[in-house]
């Protein structure tokens, strides 16, 4: 008897696990095309979201991001040509404050979150975001000024667009960083009454 329950078991969990993986393809359909083919390469290789709503589906801790979320809409960007930034990935990194303006100047799409200490980008593709925090990484570490970062991102870019997959799109090289270590709170400037500094 306890294998019957625990095939129905597995049965129920099975179906729960297909309904909300077509689920997510369902809330996807209707968006547009650059928004459908990045939510359809995350759902492949790393599953049905935690959590999706009309505009947005989210994953977390998937693989070495530790959020994932794929926009209905995504914020047009040039460069290094013309696409739709619709997939957001971040990893816990610190970029230290001198260097957020040399990260904008090399791609506007790769951001520093001081108090969570995290990197972000946003672009078409998990490759593009792996490309993008690769390069930042080099910037940071003062490997590649921003400019050379950029002219590094147009060659791998073009690389990307005839089907190649260049060595800085295709494994990340930064070093993954404990959360807790590169968060930064700031300092409270005013207290609660009652309270000193």
């Amino acid at each position: 008897m306890s294998s019957q329950i625990r095939l129905c078991a597995l049965a129920f969990v099975l179906a729960l696990s297909a309904g909300h993986a077509g689920a997510a393809e369902g809330v996807a359909q209707d968006w547009p095309a650059p928004s459908r083919k990045a939510a359809e390469a995350v759902t492949e290789k790393y599953g049905a979201p935690q959590e999706q709503t009309a505009t947005m589906m989210i994953w977390h801790r998937n693989g070495p991001w530790i959020r994932t979320v794929v926009h209905k809409v995504g914020a047009e960007h040039d460069f290094p040509a013309k696409h739709s930034d619709v997939l957001e990935q971040s990893l816990p990194y610190k970029v230290s404050l001198n260097l957020f303006s040399a990260i904008a100047t090399f791609n506007g799409s790769v951001i520093p979150d001081r108090t969570r200490g995290t990197l972000t980008a946003y672009g078409a593709s998990e490759a593009e975001n792996v490309l993008s925090l690769n390069l930042a990484r080099a910037v940071v570490r003062g490997e590649l000024t921003a400019e050379q970062a950029r002219d590094k991102q147009v060659v791998a870019a073009q690389q990307l667009a005839n089907g190649q997959v260049p060595d800085l799109a295709s494994k990340l090289t930064l070093d993954q960083q404990q959360e807790g270590d590169v968060s930064d709170p700031d300092t409270a400037m005013i207290m609660p009454p009652g309270q000193k500094p």
